[in-house]
């Protein structure tokens, strides 16, 4: 009876183990996480919790008026700069924080075609695209239920056609 109490606890023991092996990874590692890469970011960028950067959707990260407001004053920025796309048709995707204070930084690009394979649009244009991006400074800051300001995780997606801009989102 005393070796089927000792194997019964044994394998709880290692059952319980596991469970909480596999739950500290599930909170430790973000699909989507950005890092720090002090080769590309901005040394003056800051976020306020290094260890809780949240998704957009989930705090109400925002920009003011929303994103129709968003799309419209990016289009304003780029049509002022004359932003020309050489003629392909794709997606190109930015990844960013907005920190707790409402500035943006770290910041991730891809850019795939029109049916997700990758693609790899001219640097000049990501540059003036990302520069645009930069100017936009109505950020609603993310929250949580106790109302603390915090730092999360947003994107904003460049659908192109044949060298247009057709779609922000």
């Amino acid at each position: 009876m005393k070796k089927r109490i000792d194997i019964i606890l044994g394998l709880s023991f290692s059952v319980l183990l596991l469970m909480v092996i596999w739950i500290y990874g599930l909170l430790s590692h973000n699909v989507g996480e950005i890092k720090y890469d002090e080769r590309i970011d901005n040394l003056t960028f800051k976020v306020c919790n290094k260890k809780r950067i949240f998704q957009y959707y989930s705090v109400s990260t925002s920009y003011e008026k929303g994103r129709k407001q968003m799309r419209k004053d990016l289009l304003n920025i780029l049509n002022k700069e004359n932003l020309k796309l050489e003629n392909k048709t794709g997606y190109i995707t930015f990844r960013f924080v907005i920190n707790c204070k409402g500035e943006t930084g770290w910041y991730r690009i891809s850019s795939t075609s029109q049916d997700y394979k990758e693609e790899v649009f001219k640097e000049a244009e990501i540059k003036k695209l990302k520069g645009a991006i930069l100017k936009l400074k109505n950020w609603k800051v993310g929250r949580l239920k106790n109302n603390e300001k915090i730092d999360s995780y947003y994107q904003i997606n460049f659908k192109i056609k044949e060298g247009v801009i057709e779609d922000i989102f």
